[in-house]
């Protein structure tokens, strides 16, 4: 099984297969339709399409450059206006650049106040000394300097790593961070280009992680101005070696705990560490937590997000079978000690878990968040993409706090919305999902 399928399926650093249903055993040699950047803004009551948004559509697309691919991995709402924040690449197949774009509060592109003359808005970064580069993930911090971690790939070595940007909040690269505005790559090791890497903010500190196909999960802190900090693991560096290891996402319990999901031999894996970055002995076994889906299925975690009351919430894809092109949007959550949370789909198959097959088809999700963070009882959302037969269209899904269908969300009263395609290419995806405060909820994805 090629491992570069297995994740997003989307980032245009090479040739790869771009949506799981295209996926019969071998990567595609052709390109692929061209995509742009969508965003798209639902209603936090029903799921329905944001009028007030993009002009009515509740939906806009950026082509950022014409002909070619562009993608957004990452999303993110700066909280001082609301002005969303989407991330990823554009380029040809081997070229990708990192693609920022910033949208106004009403969806409309922010010409006036991001970017420059001409290209309002948007902006896009190549880094030095490697082939390709896309942005995985996003965040804001407190100043609101706009700080990006972009997975990077050489392709004479077939060695990806991290690089790590900060933009100032107008747009150009912050010259205080890094060289530049960029910390050079950190490598990750063996990889392909369609992996990606994750990204937190620990206070003034920064976290990325990634995966390398020769299983080891790799962890870099650097302090606020991009300085590698070596106090975090060894002399500023974690390696936890995960045979079948994909690229991580990362969140922090109440304690300052840092939970990293990814997958290893098929199975979901869930992994704890200490604020300072030390493997956790007590979580799991030997710091490890491995679900197995359904019996022997291959299953991938793709995002998590922890509660308020420190439980942990996974979304991935299971029962993926890449000759069939099928695959199920799964759904697990774990108490605070990984224990899988028995109270979560109760009444299900296997308590804590949850599966649910939209169309027959490819079920993939992508990114999770919660609508009420700090509420015990809250709405959990999931965004990804569904389809066949090389067709796919943005998926949003909302479920309970007991993991049942919030069936107030979506037109069919199933708690799932799917998106027409609007954009220029018949292959769709959302994402990153987030919360706009006040306004709604916002997926980020291509179309």
């Amino acid at each position: 099984m090629n491992r570069k399928l297995l994740r997003r399926m989307t980032l245009p650093l090479i040739a790869v297969c771009l949506v799981l249903a295209d996926c019969k055993g071998s990567s595609t040699t052709g390109p692929g339709p061209t995509t742009a950047f969508a965003v798209l803004r639902l209603n936090t009551t029903d799921g329905s399409p944001d009028t007030s948004f993009a002009g009515g559509r509740g939906i806009v697309t950026t082509d950022i450059d014409s002909g070619l691919f562009d993608f957004a991995i990452a999303a993110a709402v700066q909280p001082a206006d609301n002005k969303i924040l989407a991330a990823g690449s554009s380029g040809l197949a081997g070229s990708g650049v990192v693609a920022l774009v910033r949208y106004n509060v009403d969806g409309s592109l922010d010409t006036a106040g991001f970017g420059t003359t001409g290209t309002g808005g948007i902006v896009r970064t190549s880094v030095a000394g490697v082939t390709a580069a896309g942005a995985s993930a996003i965040a804001v911090q407190p100043n609101g300097r706009i700080v990006v971690a972009a997975l990077t790939f050489t392709a004479a070595t077939n060695t990806t790593g991290i690089a790590l940007l900060r933009y100032t909040t107008t747009g150009p690269l912050d010259p205080t961070f890094g060289t530049g505005g960029i910390v050079p790559t950190a490598t990750i090791g063996s990889g392909l280009a369609g992996d990606t890497c994750a990204l937190a903010l620990q206070g003034t500190n920064i976290i990325v992680a990634g995966a390398s196909t020769s299983g080891n999960l790799v962890l870099y802190r650097y302090d606020t101005n991009g300085t590698l900090d070596t106090t975090f693991g060894t002399a500023g560096t974690t390696v936890t070696s995960l045979p079948g290891a994909l690229s991580p996402a990362i969140a922090f319990q109440s304690t300052g705990k840092i939970i990293l999901v990814s997958a290893t031999n098929n199975d979901q894996a869930v992994l704890r560490y200490s604020a300072d970055g030390i493997l956790d002995a007590t979580f799991g076994t030997a710091g490890i937590v491995t679900t197995d889906i359904n019996n022997g299925s291959v299953n991938f975690a793709n995002a998590v997000v922890v509660q308020v009351d420190d439980k942990i919430v996974v979304a991935g894809h299971a029962n993926v079978n890449i000759n069939g092109g099928t695959s199920d949007i799964s759904l697990v959550r774990y108490n605070a000690d990984g224990t899988l949370d028995t109270t979560f789909n109760a009444t299900g198959t296997v308590p804590g878990i949850v599966t649910t097959d939209l169309n027959g088809g490819f079920d993939n999700a992508f990114s999770v968040a919660l609508q009420t963070p700090l509420a015990a009882t809250t709405n959990i959302l999931v965004s990804g993409n569904t389809g066949a037969g090389g067709f796919s269209q943005m998926a949003v899904l909302r479920y309970n706090n007991d993991g049942s269908p919030d069936t107030t969300f979506g037109p069919t009263s199933t708690g799932v919305v799917i998106v027409s395609l609007v954009g220029p290419s018949n292959i769709a995806s959302g994402n990153a999902v987030a919360l706009q405060t006040n306004l709604g909820i916002v997926v980020a994805g291509y179309d």
